[in-house]
């Protein structure tokens, strides 16, 4: 029988521990110091390269501003003064509406310009950050990896946000209304206070103020983009002259623009009356059209209606009676109105202060005036 060998115990024996020698440690501290000159030599370059990137896109972006703010070719001082020259005939725009073109183009041109400007910067400034990290020797792949995770979670929760911003530029690049317009955005009406990327400010009428998102606005209605018109339709008795209601509604037009060198001004065109509009069962209609400089159409319109009136009366041209009116005898003699109107106050009699500027109309609360 063979005898039976006993091992030796399995376990290993315990080994030196590894500590690094002297010489490996400097080894090591200039193996590290040497990785920090190259990443910052890179990282130099790095921002050299950045300096000249932020240098470049804003010269791009400003000619692509300063293209917008001039306008068209043909609206050019000097493409135009060129196509004199070749006696090539270009009609010449209307004043007014270069001005207000011109100012249109230059709000857009400044608001898309500082957009595309904070635009680059955060690319930029995210270019550098990363290689700075990367020189430092943190891994950037991970924090990619994580930044891109949350990005898509932010993406899904804030899609209106997304939405509203991408809403507000296309907005811009269009041009579809600015500062100043009075405009119907569906949702509200009003004169245009703020365009934002986020949302537009609107003030109503009653002085209400309207916020509402870029991106919940679907249709645009813009009544103050370069001229407006301003639209009386009047209806008249189914007897009457039409060639006299006619001339009458023209004539309200030029004694309205005779007695205010405002409403003068702010004509910019002849009015037309182009015929009948529409047969009633109870009245003929007419329609006046006057092109007007934007956001007066209504201050016209007022004035020419005052004079309508006027006019009317003196003329003996009746209106339409109400399609629910009940006439009691239609065979009733004619009456011509008489109006006692009083006598309309002149701008030359306004009180002013001492800076010229006018003063409102004395309050007579009592009565003892």
């Amino acid at each position: 029988m063979l005898p039976v060998m006993t091992s030796a115990s399995s376990e290993p024996e315990p080994t030196a521990s590894a500590v690094p020698t002297v010489d490996e440690l400097q080894e090591q501290a200039r193996e590290w110091l040497t990785s920090i000159e190259t990443g910052a030599i890179g990282l130099a370059i790095v921002a050299v390269l950045l300096v000249i990137g932020w240098f470049v896109g804003r010269a791009l972006i400003n000619g692509v501003t300063v293209g917008i703010e001039r306008g068209a070719p043909f609206q050019d001082a000097r493409t135009r003064k060129a196509l004199r020259r070749a006696r090539i005939p270009v009609a010449e725009p209307e004043t007014m509406e270069l001005r207000l073109e011109a100012e249109r183009r230059r709000q857009r041109a400044a608001t898309l310009r500082r957009v595309l400007n904070s635009a680059l910067a955060v690319v930029l400034v995210g270019i550098g950050i990363l290689t700075l990290l990367t020189t430092l020797g943190i891994p950037v792949g991970p924090m990619l990896a994580s930044a891109g995770i949350v990005g898509v979670a932010l993406g899904f929760g804030a899609q209106s946000l997304v939405k509203d911003i991408l809403s507000g530029v296309f907005m811009l690049i269009e041009d579809q209304y600015g500062v100043g317009d009075v405009v119907d955005l569906g949702e509200a009406t009003g004169a245009v206070e703020e365009v934002g990327l986020r949302s537009t400010r609107l003030r109503s009428l009653d002085g209400t103020v309207w916020y509402i998102p870029n991106g919940q606005i679907a249709r645009v209605g813009n009544m103050t983009r370069m001229w407006s018109r301003a639209l009386i339709e009047v209806r008249f008795a189914y007897d009457t002259d039409v060639e006299a209601a006619r001339t009458a509604m023209l004539d309200a037009v030029e004694s309205a623009r005779h007695e205010s060198d405002e409403v003068a001004a702010n004509i910019l065109a002849e009015p037309e009356v182009a015929g009948v509009e529409s047969l009633e069962y109870n009245a003929v209609m007419l329609r006046l059209l006057v092109q007007v400089n934007p956001a007066t159409q209504w201050d016209i319109m007022r004035e020419v209606r005052r004079e309508m009136r006027r006019i009317f009366s003196e003329r003996g041209i009746e209106l339409a009676v109400p399609g629910d009116a009940m006439v009691m005898d239609a065979k009733t003699p004619k009456v011509k109105v008489e109006l006692h109107d009083g006598k309309r106050p002149s701008d030359h009699h306004q009180p002013t202060d001492d800076s010229g500027k006018p003063l409102p109309p004395p309050n007579d609360a009592d009565g003892d005036e």
